[in-house]
């Protein structure tokens, strides 16, 4: 009887013991979650940063005779979301020097129909220094439901990323 009550304890202790471990996972690897905004995807002629719900997909437009410009575009599932406000400050990183980009919100003709005034879901910056040989990182925070969320398009090509080239 001893015996046995030995075992119980030593098999109890162990399935306790064991019971409060995480899994194991193989050597080196250690888990990790999606994290959407460490890197960026692209969609046709626009590269995409996105927090996992909201997307903000960045565009650019280069004229010789008009001046270059950047366009963001703001989504969620895939549809224009516009934001409470028709202005975004951004800054972008060329070659170590920062430039201020100031987003105001696109014409109407250029915006989905129907979008609420105050509102957007496409903005346009000009960029006149930009160059299609530039490689861009690009930073701006969208107000969201849930406060300011940061953005970050990085390696940004605006040849690459042109919807419109003249």
């Amino acid at each position: 009887m001893k015996r046995s009550f030995g075992i119980v304890v030593v098999l109890l202790s162990v399935v306790v013991g064991c019971a409060g471990r995480p899994a194991s996972t193989p050597a080196g690897h250690a888990p990790r979650a999606h994290d959407p905004s460490s890197h960026n995807h692209d969609r046709g002629h626009m590269m995409i940063a996105s927090n996992g719900v909201v997307d903000a997909l960045l565009t650019s437009h280069l004229s010789s005779t008009d001046g270059n410009e950047l366009d963001v575009f703001v989504e969620k599932n895939g549809v224009p979301l516009a934001l409470t406000t028709t202005r975004l400050e951004a800054t972008a990183h060329l070659r170590g020097e920062a430039r201020v980009l100031a987003f105001a919100c696109a014409p109407d003709d250029e915006r989905p129909a129907g979008e609420a005034a105050g509102t957007c879901s496409h903005f346009v910056a000009r960029a006149a220094w930009m160059t299609p040989e530039d490689r861009l990182e690009v930073a701006t925070s969208l107000p969201l439901l849930r406060g300011d969320v940061a953005y970050t398009w990085r390696d940004f090509d605006p040849r690459r990323y042109a919807h419109h080239v003249e």
